[in-house]
């Protein structure tokens, strides 16, 4: 399943460590915005892992599930392409 998330820290040191946390599941798409291709529990790891960084008293996390069809049907416009994740295994 694909995800974005997005988020609105107001700490320096803790937007730097959220980003570096993300930057382990997915890849950037603009800042404060990331798109995540992983399964469920992945998702879970995730989760508590941004809960760690995070101050959930005045930081904003947003997780949205994205489904194949959906991340497909998507439109841009301007400069922004659609990211397509591609796994591959190197041997």
């Amino acid at each position: 399943m694909i995800y974005m998330v997005c988020y609105d820290i107001t700490d320096t040191k803790r937007l730097r460590n959220t980003a570096k946390v993300l930057e382990s599941y997915g890849i950037r798409v603009q800042k404060s915005f990331f798109q995540c291709k992983i399964e469920k529990n992945k998702l879970e790891e995730l989760i508590n892992r941004l809960l760690q960084v995070i101050n959930i008293k005045k930081d904003f996390l947003y997780i949205y599930p994205l489904c194949e069809d959906c991340n497909r049907n998507a439109i841009t416009d301007g400069k922004g392409e659609i990211l397509k994740i591609e796994t591959y295994e190197i041997l």
